[in-house]
């Protein structure tokens, strides 16, 4: 399959990188991570170039992560108006634009951070730091992929990648589980 991926986008260049860069950060099911590791073995350049493309297709990732902060910053208000609880969907709120905001930056690499522009939104985040988080989020990524896809052995890297992943979702899904179990025993202990 990556053969017939690879030969079709042959032919688009920079653009098609940009364009996956953008649909992936438009936070539709696509995979980004292949896109621009097959992009990083097609334009095999130079660390300097790499550098370059990385800078302008992060910057195109982190505009298009624009669509999905803008549908959760209006989605808010009815959020707010059917959440039964509205202290704690502000508290949440509070929690985000004040701790969880790195989170923005630092979920972007392991393919949930498409999903972080919805919570931004949602909280309210300022406009400034969240394309700047996504932007510092992203950049790393985009450059490791195409200096990785340069490398040439682009199924040695797609597995690595989806390995990765499933690992980190494990980690996460461990500690949400765990989470959960510890506050359920805590509400329990003080109502005894």
């Amino acid at each position: 399959m990556i053969d017939f991926i690879t030969e079709a986008l042959k032919d688009f260049g920079i653009w098609g990188l940009l364009a996956g860069l953008a649909v992936e950060a438009s936070s539709l099911p696509f995979p980004g991570a292949l896109i621009t590791l097959i992009y990083g073995y097609l334009l095999n350049s130079s660390f300097l170039d790499a550098f370059w493309i990385s800078t302008i297709g992060s910057i195109c990732y982190t505009l298009f992560s624009l669509i999905p902060y803008g549908i959760g910053y209006k989605l808010e208000d009815k959020l707010s108006q059917k959440w039964k609880d509205k202290k704690v969907f502000k508290k949440s709120q509070r929690w985000f634009q004040k701790c969880g905001q790195w989170t923005i930056a630092l979920a972007r690499p392991i393919g949930v951070g498409n999903y972080v522009s919805y919570l931004a939104g949602i909280s309210k985040i300022r406009l400034l730091p969240f394309l700047l988080l996504t932007f510092l989020g992203i950049f790393p990524w985009v450059l490791a992929m195409i200096l990785v896809g340069g490398a040439g052995n682009l199924k040695m890297a797609n597995f690595i990648i989806s390995q990765a992943q499933t690992y980190i979702f494990v980690i996460a899904g461990i500690a949400i589980i765990g989470f959960v179990i510890y506050k359920m025993y805590a509400r329990k202990k003080s109502e005894c």
